[in-house]
């Protein structure tokens, strides 16, 4: 007569369950399909910037103001001068040197070369022609 080997019901109860738990560890993680690629969010924010451009000529600056206040929140270095050139004429936002002088150093510094003649002339106006005027802290 062969070996035979009785189980106990509650061991292959919890076997069944380990393997499960084991098989379903091995499934991909799905991907984030929703999310752009950096290709498709520059693209987008091309875009954002087209139309915020297009506000600002129509004399709408407000708008235009929070459609660059967002794009230079994220990087987008042409929306951090023109928002910097709007805060020192106070278009769409009240006028206001330091954030104005802030958005233009942050895109000079990111080589944005507008913003860095603007620069320029803002430390000339300071007496300061070599040194860079630093934006204050918040």
């Amino acid at each position: 007569m062969p070996w035979q080997f009785a189980i106990p019901w509650p061991v292959t109860h919890i076997a069944s369950v380990l393997l499960l738990l084991l098989l379903s560890a091995c499934t991909t993680v799905p991907v984030d399909n929703d999310r752009p690629s950096a290709t498709t969010r520059l693209e987008i924010q091309q875009k954002i910037f087209k139309q915020a451009k297009a506000l600002f000529l129509n004399q709408q600056y407000a708008q235009a103001a929070n459609a660059l206040l967002m794009l230079a929140k994220e990087g987008h270095t042409d929306a951090q001068y023109t928002i910097g050139y709007m805060y020192h004429y106070g278009f769409g936002v009240p006028r206001n040197e330091k954030e104005s002088i802030r958005w233009i150093t942050t895109a000079a510094a990111r080589g944005h070369p507008q913003a860095e003649e603007a620069l320029a002339r803002i430390n000339a106006a300071y007496n300061q022609p070599d040194v860079l005027v630093l934006p204050a802290q918040p």
